[in-house]
């Protein structure tokens, strides 16, 4: 079986939302990495170097996100999913975490990413 990696978009681009941003000095981002830029949360489309201009996917229908793992870290279809900063990744804890979507799949303690809605909530 073959490891998909990067980007895991599970809806046309096209029908993504995306913006553009740069990476600073000493910042470089591999597809499918989640992030903030500023006060948005997405999804980097494709590796990008320091200094260098990116696309973020912030908002998408259907796509797989990084997800937290461990004791109580799981999600039932329709739970609300939270970005977690520090780790770049999803969680179902909303303490001192950001609201970024919807789970479409259940997801395990053990699972490491998750079927979602991520949208943008300001």
């Amino acid at each position: 079986m073959v490891q998909e990696t990067g980007l895991k978009l599970r809806t046309k681009l096209e029908s993504a939302k995306t913006l553009k941003a740069m990476t600073g000095e000493s910042e470089s981002y591999s597809a499918g990495e989640m992030i903030k830029v500023n006060d948005t949360i997405g999804i980097v489309v494709e590796e990008v170097a320091e200094n260098s201009e990116f696309v973020l996917v912030y908002e998408a229908e259907k796509v797989v996100a990084p997800k937290a793992t461990g004791t109580g870290i799981s999600f039932a279809a329709g739970d609300n999913v939270y970005y977690t900063a520090a780790a770049k990744n999803v969680t179902n804890s909303a303490s001192g975490n950001t609201l970024c979507g919807k789970a479409l799949l259940a997801a395990g303690d053990n699972d490491d990413e998750v079927l979602m809605d991520l949208i943008v909530l300001a």
